[in-house]
């Protein structure tokens, strides 16, 4: 299956091929955004327990609630926090959308279950700034290695990286603990077995940053047909001008059956500007210009 096939490929040699990246620290969301105003000379002043006001030049060209820029309209977020009602919009546009669930009480919107093919594209304006391959905490077999030995190199790693440093599994003080050996044990794991080289191990299935989850930059290497169904995602809601978007990719040298399952314009852009391999991409300024340019028009 294409999707097996050019996920793992890339999956094994990113692991294989690459260290994790190395962040000495790991600015929030808004602490990003703020820098990148900053840098362009725009004054942040507080308006409210969590609201900011964004100044340039003397006029008022934007703000933020929580992590939620005047990118997003406040119509825009009544339309994404509804499944149904974007949905809708989606259909409208002609959208490709995952199927609707068929079991009640099966969530509309993404989820954090595991998929090899989840990619989460950062659309601003009409352009996707950063685009991520999401999967679950991997190791990557040596054929020389225990999995423990495994997992213990992989904890130092992402001592390294200050977005992952507390997320490795099991985490660094338990890895060699009777609890944490049975937690592999139950999910099917031997800590004392060697994974042949190059095997991929699977250490559970969530996809959260703080699960395990990682991340690898595609954004260079996605082809334009994949970006542009999460740009048309994006500009299928009235008044939304930036967002994250989760797509369910097939084959990630083709856009052929990939859908849509996600939008979110909440998204954390850390992932983007952190990300545990590849490039790291201005999200944050990326927001910050389009801010700047539609308060000019």
């Amino acid at each position: 299956m294409p999707t097996e096939e050019s996920v793992t490929r890339l999956i094994r040699e990113t692991l294989g091929s690459r260290s994790l990246n190395e962040y000495p620290e790991a600015p929030r969301h808004d602490q990003l955004l703020g820098r990148a105003l900053r840098r362009r000379r725009v004054t942040l002043k507080p308006v409210g327990e969590q609201g900011l006001v964004f100044v340039f030049g003397g006029v008022v060209v934007g703000g933020m609630d929580s992590v939620v820029t005047t990118l997003v309209s406040a119509h825009a977020r009544r339309i994404v926090a509804d499944p149904q009602l974007l949905r809708r919009h989606l259909e409208l546009q002609e959208v490709p959308l995952a199927a609707e669930p068929t079991e009640a009480g099966e969530p509309t919107q993404a989820t954090e279950l595991a998929t090899p093919s989840t990619i989460r594209a950062f659309v601003v304006g009409e352009r996707v700034s950063a685009s991520l391959l999401r999967l679950p905490a991997t190791v990557l077999g040596d054929g020389r290695s225990t999995l423990e030995q495994l997992l213990k190199a992989d904890a130092q790693a992402r001592s390294r990286h200050a977005l992952l440093g507390s997320t490795a599994l099991p985490s660094p003080s338990e890895a060699s603990m009777p609890a944490a050996r049975e937690k592999l044990r139950q999910r099917g794991l031997d800590p004392d077995a060697v994974p042949a080289k190059d095997a991929l191990v699977r250490l559970q299935d969530s996809l959260a940053i703080s699960a395990g989850g990682l991340t690898i930059d595609v954004t260079a290497t996605l082809p334009d047909a994949l970006h542009e169904l999460a740009v048309d995602a994006v500009m299928a809601v009235p008044g939304l001008f930036a967002a994250a978007v989760d797509l369910q990719v097939p084959d990630l040298e083709s856009a052929e059956g990939a859908v849509v399952v996600a939008v979110l314009p909440d998204a954390d852009i850390s992932l983007a500007h952190l990300p545990g391999y590849g490039e790291p991409r201005d999200v944050a300024g990326a927001i910050a210009e389009e801010i700047l340019l539609r308060a000019s028009r």
